[in-house]
C-alpha cells in the first residue's frame, strides 16, 4: 500500500506529499495537519448565487500561499483577513512562494 495521499489540490500539493514527510515536519516543529500550499495568483473572481467562488484564470509570473487551515476561504484577495492577505503575497516566483509556504508550515 503507498503511503501517497494528497491533501488540498493535487497538482499543487508538492510540498507536503506522504505521511512520512509530514511527521518529519511535524518533527522540525510543524503541524501536520495543516497544509498551506503554492499555487499561481488566481484572477477573475466571480461569486455564483450560492456564494462559491470561482476564477477565470490565473497569473503566469506571480504566486501565492493558500492556507484553508488559518481561514483563508478563497475568493479575491482583497476579501481575506490581514492576516491571510500577508501569507498570501503575492510572490515574484514559485521557490519564494513555496518557501513561504514551508516558513508558515513550520510556525504553525
Amino acid at each position: 500500500m503507498s503511503d501517497f495521499r494528497l491533501v488540498g489540490e493535487p497538482a499543487l500539493m508538492n510540498n507536503i506529499k506522504t505521511e512520512t514527510e509530514r511527521r518529519s515536519r511535524h518533527a522540525e516543529g510543524g503541524d501536520p495537519h495543516h497544509y498551506p500550499y503554492a499555487r499561481h495568483v488566481r484572477t477573475g473572481w466571480k461569486q455564483d448565487a450560492d456564494g462559491a467562488w470561482s476564477h477565470e484564470g490565473e497569473d503566469a509570473h506571480l504566486w501565492e500561499v493558500f492556507c484553508a487551515e488559518c481561514g483563508d476561504t478563497d475568493g479575491p484577495a482583497q476579501l481575506q483577513s490581514p492576516e491571510v492577505q500577508a501569507l498570501r503575497g503575492p510572490y515574484q516566483g514559485e521557490h519564494r512562494a513555496k518557501h513561504a509556504a514551508t516558513r508558515h508550515f513550520k510556525l504553525t
